[in-house]
């Protein structure tokens, strides 16, 4: 038996054990870093240097590894959960053995693997250290705080000298605006929003590139959601207090089954994103050649498509592309399944299995409505409203560009360089003007890819006040889409109907909706017509010399909502619009509502209550 100054020695210096190799991991991320973000003749530290300390912290997450095997009470279990650090070893000697008559150096191949595997621990680490701190921290607060991490690390990456091309560090930009504008790609990218103020394709290098990629697919699958499940796959197991915070990110009710839906919400975006990269490969001009480059370009635009980030790497982002069907069956179906939800997905996938291969081997998220053969209520209302936004809104733009309806005469206050070319859906013919309604109804909501131009004279008025709206709606709950959401723009239009009838109740398709989500629903909508209209107010005030209202509000919304449509002022804001842009992109991204339950206390039930009395409305 274990006396207690024993146990309280191996506590200590299990925690000094962790704290140094947490400082060490931290040297040699920044050591990679350095390594990948500078070029081999700018080095500012000596390459030994670096390479030492990548070395030395593997060797510190061995010396770790071993020490948990001493002092574990089931050594087993714990062997089986560190089986990274026995693969780090077994490859270690390998290379180091490797024969001579392999192309690739032993002393070359070591440093690979010992970087690839540091990479892989640092991720390991980072993605659990965030699980094992939401079960001390509200999982509000530890959202804002994982996003804002990931956000200052992309920054960071994206201002090293190899990640942008040499023009984009010229004379008129100096150091702490060169900063900032990586600080607004990086949150951007990591918000999914798709606003630029750098243009992707011409300044950013491949390196800086896959940078944006994996901010992208962080921000859209979910930060925690990343992080837990990469644990999970290393062996790692969930919990009860993981699993119940993890039950409040993806929106579930049955804990038992968290494990299950962080592998189906994984599986589900890779498979998705991998047919939409191997549709798009043959869609791309001879300026992008077979093969590698190729391939990473289909994989960046399917990426940004299902997580509806709206980065693309033409300048144009899908204008030249236009008239080619892998947008419309690659491009256009991501964006859609991105903006439905991982809970829709899920009940979807298993409502047709079951139909399919029976109720038995697919019992489906549905039982809680008492049928493992019916939707739920959500997918129903995110179905029919999502059904609705995308042909009212290809309807209406249809309609509004219509050529006797669009009006051929400019503003006359814009600048030279401003003024444009004449309207350009009235200017195709039916079938593409069809393609383009369709096409901008569905990116418009979160998505921001367009097919057309933006800017004030290539679209009617009208145009631009509906996608606006559509801008404002935004996608479903538990999805990667931003705004305000289907579901709560529904439930307050049922709320209205039911008044209209004079019902108590807030019904849909035979099911009552209770009414505290009915006063979420008009809080949330409340809430982002508030940031939308600070923001707005915002940049009228730093912005009025160089943009117009129309484009402001436009402006305003697809950041509020994630969008990433502009009219072209992006580029063109100051100092203090980035900021404003960059602070309404994180609001919209984690939610208003989120924002503010992460910056409250803790909750503190009322013990008594006030007599009710009326007030006059309406």
């Amino acid at each position: 038996m274990i006396d207690e100054p024993d146990r309280s020695w191996r506590r200590h210096s299990q925690r000094a054990l962790t704290a140094l190799v947490g400082a060490t991991a931290l040297l040699a991320a920044c050591s990679l870093a350095i390594e990948y973000g500078f070029k081999p003749d700018r080095l500012p530290v000596p390459e030994r240097i670096l390479v030492g300390l990548q070395i030395a912290a593997v060797v510190m997450f061995v010396v770790r590894a071993l020490a948990g095997i001493v002092f574990a009470r089931e050594r087993l279990d714990y062997l089986r959960s560190r089986w990274l650090e026995i693969l780090v070893i077994v490859a270690g000697l390998l290379a180091l053995f490797v024969e001579a008559e392999v192309s690739v150096r032993p002393r070359t191949l070591y440093i690979l693997t010992v970087q690839i595997v540091l990479g892989v621990e640092l991720v390991y680490h980072l993605s659990w250290a965030q699980v094992l701190l939401a079960q001390r921290h509200h999982p509000a607060r530890l959202m804002v705080g994982s996003f804002l991490v990931v956000i200052v690390i992309g920054t960071f990456l994206l201002s090293l000298p190899r990640a942008g091309t040499p023009h984009r560090m010229g004379p008129a930009t100096s150091t702490p605006r060169h900063v900032l504008n990586c600080a607004f790609t990086a949150v951007s990218a990591t918000c999914v929003t798709g606003l630029i103020v750098y243009d992707t394709p011409n300044e950013f290098t491949l390196f800086g590139q896959a940078v944006i990629l994996v901010l992208m697919q962080l921000g859209g699958l979910g930060i925690m959601v990343f992080g837990t499940v990469f644990g999970l796959l290393l062996g790692r197991r969930l919990t009860l207090s993981e699993s119940v915070m993890m039950q409040g990110t993806l929106a579930q009710e049955a804990v038992g089954r968290i494990g299950r839906v962080l592998r189906f919400v994984v599986i589900t975006t890779f498979l998705l994103e991998a047919a939409g990269t191997v549709i798009l490969y043959n869609m791309w001009d001879d300026s992008i050649p077979p093969g590698g480059l190729r391939w990473f370009h289909s994989a960046f635009t399917a990426v940004s498509a299902f997580c509806n980030a709206g980065f693309s790497l033409q300048s144009d982002s899908m204008v030249s592309y236009r008239g080619a069907w892998q947008l419309y069956a690659s491009v256009m179906p991501l964006i859609v399944l991105g903006g439905l939800g991982f809970p829709v997905l899920s009940d979807l996938f298993e409502w047709v299995g079951s139909h399919l291969l029976g109720k038995r081997r697919f019992p489906t998220a549905s039982v809680i409505a008492g049928r493992a053969d019916t939707l739920s209520l959500h997918t129903k209302l995110v179905l029919l409203s999502t059904g609705i936004l995308i042909v009212a809104g290809a309807g209406l733009l249809l309609f509004f560009e219509t050529p006797s309806r669009v009006n051929p005469r400019y503003p006359a206050d814009l600048r030279a360089d401003r003024r444009p070319q004449p309207p350009v859906m009235a200017g195709e013919t039916w079938p593409q003007r069809t393609l383009d309604s369709v096409f901008q109804s569905v990116t418009t909501r979160t998505a921001g890819f367009n097919s057309v131009p933006m800017t004030l004279s290539a679209m009617s008025p009208a145009s631009h006040f509906l996608m606006m709206l559509l801008m404002f709606i935004g996608g479903s709950p538990g999805s990667t889409a931003g705004g305000a959401k289907t579901v709560t723009v529904s439930v307050i239009l049922l709320g209205v109907v039911s008044v209209m009838r004079r019902r108590e109740a807030v019904e849909f398709a035979g099911r009552t909706i209770p009414m505290d989500l009915v006063r979420r629903a008009g809080v949330l909508l409340i809430l982002m017509f508030g940031l939308v209209s600070l923001t707005t107010l915002l940049l009228t005030f730093s912005e009025s010399e160089n943009a117009r209202f129309q484009e402001i509000l436009f402006e305003a919304i697809s950041a509020c909502g994630t969008v990433g449509l502009s009219c072209g002022i992006t580029s063109e804001l100051t100092a203090f619009g980035r900021f404003v842009i960059m602070a309404a992109m994180f609001v919209g991204r984690l939610g208003p509502l989120t924002l503010l339950l992460a910056l409250a206390g803790r909750e503190r039930p009322s013990r008594y209550g006030f007599p009710e009395e009326g007030v006059i409305i309406g």
